[in-house]
């Protein structure tokens, strides 16, 4: 089943040439207060370079061979970074209030300030309240977001920045604002309740854009999620695997049909689907990419594990009242689990159904488990939300979030997931309907 998501900025990456090794290698260095982490991380496509953290503090090395966008995480908490070779980067901020507190110094630091500000204005017009920003019709929406983008084109250009950045942001936020277009029949939908008739010329300049532009998919982080959530779009309404598949065959650059995939094939090959089989054999026929053949494989072997019938993965983890609960002391009972984080629209979407189902099934022998994969330091949020929306059923909290042994034995790698398990601990659906689906109601009844 499709989750519905505000698009996250992926990360691509740019290789080419230096002048020598000391002109590629740039310092990076910085403060984490409050860090709840050991290390901190700089990522892009296929790399990922760790520096330690000590006393909440870091400074490495770095060589790239030319000026690129990257990714940079503690923990949970992330933000999008440029970096020039040979240049140098100081980051600080607070692990708590992570965007807030954001700063940069260095040689990199008016181009990263730039990004900082965007992202911080993004996060308080759209994401503060995005029911508000998607709810209104489609010629305010086009208005504030054409706005958005002209706003930020100008700062860019009046900007003192790099020639590679402004050449390569230019390009960043036109797309960023062809996703936020492409994005609000589903948005406006998903919060209005309501379906959406567009005229033709809300979107028609989308249909002129070139979706096979081998350059711009690695340098430019929003182009790559636009590609990739535009195929996504047309591959979801594609009958069945036949026609996935040769819808996929026609992509023409190989690292773009890689990345399809890597981000949606390989989501497909679950313990529900009957077409777990060729998907696999798909993408080790055609993927360039060799770690992502072996992703596949692993992800095919794992869901033989999770078939009906086989014992399912266990867990032990602490309830919102602090008693440890596992699967063994459900045991005798069918277990519906509910795998779902605080900061999930569409898990939260899922609790009014959640408690009709539980109210409607509570004299049968079914239990009702929450399982919150939250990081620890939300821990207080998860409790509050759990009281707040007078959550029912065992709450309880994992101890590792995504990490977690439950989760990662489940293969989940996105939310809500649903999981149901028969009175003897043996897995009856790894990929249950959600509450909202009558399919829950009718499996149920077959079972009980």
């Amino acid at each position: 089943m499709k989750k519905f998501i505000l698009i996250s900025f992926l990360i691509p990456f740019l290789f080419s040439c230096g002048s020598s090794e000391k002109e590629k290698t740039l310092i990076v260095q910085g403060k984490i207060e409050n860090a709840d982490v050991d290390s901190v991380f700089i990522i892009r496509e296929n790399f990922k370079k760790g520096f330690a953290l000590t006393n909440g503090e870091f400074k490495d090395t770095l060589k790239i061979d030319e000026a690129s966008y990257f990714q940079f995480f503690a923990g949970r908490e992330g933000t999008q970074i440029f970096l020039h070779p040979g240049d140098s980067l100081n980051i600080s901020t607070d692990i708590f209030n992570f965007d807030e507190n954001l700063k940069y110094g260095g040689t990199s630091e008016k181009e990263n300030t730039f990004l900082a500000h965007k992202q911080g204005d993004e996060n308080e017009k759209i994401y503060s309240n995005p029911q508000a920003f998607f709810s209104v019709d489609q010629k305010l929406y086009k208005n504030r977001i054409s706005k958005i983008r002209d706003n930020q084109l100008e700062l860019l250009e009046s900007g003192d920045f790099s020639t590679k950045f402004k050449e390569f942001e230019k390009k960043n936020i036109k797309y960023q604002y062809y996703i936020m277009l492409a994005q609000f029949p589903m948005a406006h939908s998903y919060f209005t309740k309501n379906e959406v008739d567009l005229p033709k010329e809300f979107d028609a300049e989308l249909k002129e854009l070139n979706l096979d532009s081998k350059e711009d998919f690695k340098n430019i982080p929003a182009y790559h999620d636009f590609v990739v959530s535009t195929h996504s779009d047309k591959i979801e309404k594609l009958e069945n695997a036949e026609a996935i598949e040769k819808y996929l065959s026609g992509i023409k650059t190989a690292s773009i049909k890689d990345a399809l995939l890597s981000e949606v094939l390989l989501y497909r090959i679950t313990s529900g689907s009957p077409d777990s089989k060729r998907f696999n054999e798909f993408i080790q026929d055609n993927a360039k990419d060799e770690k992502l053949k072996l992703q596949s494989e692993e992800a095919f072997v794992n869901i033989q594990k999770l078939l009906p019938g086989q014992p399912s993965p266990s867990f032990k983890y602490p309830d919102i009242n602090g008693k440890n609960v596992s699967l063994k002391d459900l045991k005798g009972n069918l277990v519906y689990i509910d795998v779902w984080a605080t900061w999930c629209g569409p898990c939260l979407a899922e609790i009014p159904s959640m408690k009709k189902l539980e109210a409607d099934y509570r004299d049968k022998k079914i239990k009702f488990v929450g399982m919150s994969i939250d990081p620890k330091k939300d821990k207080e949020k998860w409790k509050q939300m759990v009281k707040e929306k007078d959550l029912q059923g065992i709450q309880i909290f994992a101890d590792k979030d995504w990490k977690s042994q439950f989760v990662k034995e489940y293969g989940i790698l996105g939310i809500p997931r649903f999981i149901l398990i028969d009175a003897d601990g043996n897995i009856l659906n790894a990929d249950a309907p959600r509450p909202s689906d009558p399919a829950i109601r009718n499996l149920f009844d077959s079972k009980i």
